[in-house]
């Protein structure tokens, strides 16, 4: 498995955390953690003082391609990450298009 150079790490986690709070304005914060090929995509609700929930989202994996990205999303029940298709009907695509997916899901308290 390819595993994403450290710049590339950076870029992505600055367009999805741009992208994330600008789509979901509730939200404080879009992160990513990172093992191997695989981003975890965390959520971070600041809304109300005091509280800083942590919502985990989904998992992208990187293909060997900056714009391609493996897609799973999180699912709270069995505490796992199943491999989904985006929207977009494709199994791999933008990382932003994963927060997308994910973000109908688990965060659909979080649009206004």
């Amino acid at each position: 498995m390819p595993v994403p150079p450290e710049r590339l790490k950076e870029r992505i986690a600055y367009i999805v955390n741009h992208h994330g709070t600008q789509h979901r304005p509730r939200l404080e914060e879009v992160t990513i953690t990172w093992r191997g090929s695989f981003g975890y995509l965390i959520a971070w609700d600041g809304f109300l003082p005091g509280m800083n929930e942590q919502i985990k989202l989904c998992r992208i994996e990187y293909l060997g391609d900056d714009e391609e990205w493996g897609f799973a999303i999180y699912d709270p029940a069995t505490e796992t990450y199943v491999p989904s298709q985006l929207t977009t009907g494709r199994d791999t695509g933008h990382p932003t298009e994963a927060f997308d997916t994910a973000a109908i899901i688990h965060l659909a308290d979080y649009t206004a």
